[in-house]
């Protein structure tokens, strides 16, 4: 898949030193197609039902995790199949999926993280985590207009992911709403992870038709670290980052295993949080990316487009400034408002006049971030080929000269 663009806006192009060396390009963009991502069964050999073949009790008060777990297991033995999740209320953790078993769970029903005793970071559902490759899975609701939800706001610990990317191929996730209370984790995450002395992550999937609300300005709807040939599609947050392309794992960064290659963004907004999208290699050397059809309503901004940078947290010493092959982002719409999740190190780039508007408490007790106002519609401040025509950045109730900004035009000398 190859990103194209008019070459006019090769030339407006922010991070790129030298214009000549750009070749002409296609001036029509790529149809998105999501058949070049997932390929869906049409025959199962069985379906089994949670509640009527393993007497699940439709309580939140019962673990049924181990219920879940033999189920996906007996499905994926026999061949492969659906898993029927019932309307009802559901606690579940630390679920394997397998290869060929495909969940549909139905729109009324509730799950939560099972109550844990310990404060260990941990996953609601794993799609190869420290295992063999799986493969031909998913995860959706069994309306198309209807979402299941995933309920945090009664978990105990706060460092939990719903659903992390591994050692899998030929995934799909769709229409859930996760209830956040700004836990440590990002709803989706993907990246490598380690099995039998070799370092896999995900390929081609898609997720779509989600949406988190409440989330912590750190992590937000999806966090992808390692992948490649993945759609994400239809996507909303309230609080922290929507659509998170930031490689920084440290473990990640120092054996410079992993990355993102060929990643597509559609419809992707932010409300009250972080930013919609947000580009951020730190010493990864990723591939493409490319983004359109952008929203951000009262978030400090609609897209980061960050620099590489060596953290002082790794330890690899031959270690340089990551980057992207190429970013190309399309159609942003952004609209000021004053209940944006803020760090100071971003104040820089705020209009002095705002800057006495940002909350002098944390949102959440302990954390880094405040409320405030939205600081600008896009930040650019990347060391690679990053993309974007400035005249499709439509940003309504920004004061003028703040729809774009970079570190040449931060005002650092506010009174």
């Amino acid at each position: 898949m190859i990103l194209s663009c008019s070459k006019k806006s090769l030339e407006k192009t922010i991070g790129l030193e030298d214009k000549e060396e750009v070749s002409e390009i296609d001036e029509t963009l790529k149809v998105i197609l999501e058949s070049e991502f997932y390929t869906p069964q049409t025959t199962f050999s069985v379906t089994k039902n949670l509640v009527d073949d393993y007497a699940v009790d439709n309580s939140f008060e019962t673990d049924d995790s181990q219920k879940l777990q033999q189920a996906i297991d007996d499905v994926s033995a026999l061949g492969g199949g659906k898993l029927i999740i019932p309307s009802g209320d559901y606690s579940v953790a630390e679920i394997n999926l397998k290869s060929n078993v495909h969940i549909v769970i139905d729109s009324k029903a509730v799950i939560r993280p099972s109550l844990r005793t310990d404060d260990k970071n941990y996953i609601m559902f794993g799609f190869g985590k420290e295992s063999d490759k799986i493969s031909n899975v998913s995860v959706t609701s069994n309306d198309e207009l209807e979402k299941f939800t995933v309920d945090l706001t009664h978990n105990n610990n706060i460092n939990v992911a719903v659903f992390s990317l591994g050692n899998v191929e030929n995934f799909f996730l769709s229409n859930f709403t996760v209830l956040d209370d700004y836990t440590d984790f990002s709803a989706v995450t993907a990246g490598i992870t380690e099995y039998n002395g070799a370092w896999y992550f995900p390929k081609n999937g898609i997720v779509k038709n989600a949406n988190t609300l409440n989330a912590d300005y750190g992590y937000g709807m999806v966090q992808i670290q390692a992948g490649t040939n993945i759609l994400f599609k239809n996507l909303e947050g309230t609080g922290g980052v929507t659509l998170r392309l930031e490689t920084g794992w440290t473990k990640m960064n120092d054996l410079q295993l992993g990355g993102v290659s060929n990643i597509y963004g559609q419809n992707i907004s932010c409300t009250n949080g972080n930013a919609a999208v947000m580009f951020s290699p730190h010493a990864m050397h990723n591939g493409k990316a490319y983004v359109e059809n952008i929203t951000a309503n009262s978030c400090g901004f609609a897209v980061r487009i960050e620099g590489g940078f060596v953290s002082k947290k790794y330890t690899n010493p031959e270690l340089v400034d990551g980057t992207f092959e190429e970013v190309e982002i399309k159609n942003i719409t952004t609209t000021f408002g004053n209940n944006a999740q803020l760090k100071p190190k971003h104040y820089k780039y705020m209009p002095c006049e705002l800057r006495n508007q940002v909350a002098t408490e944390p949102i959440k007790p302990g954390g880094e971030s405040y409320k405030g106002p939205s600081i600008a519609g896009v930040v650019n401040t990347p060391n690679y080929l990053a993309v974007l025509q400035e005249s499709e950045v439509i940003a309504n109730g920004y004061i003028t000269g703040f729809e774009v900004v970079n570190d040449e035009e931060s005002t650092t000398n506010c009174e």
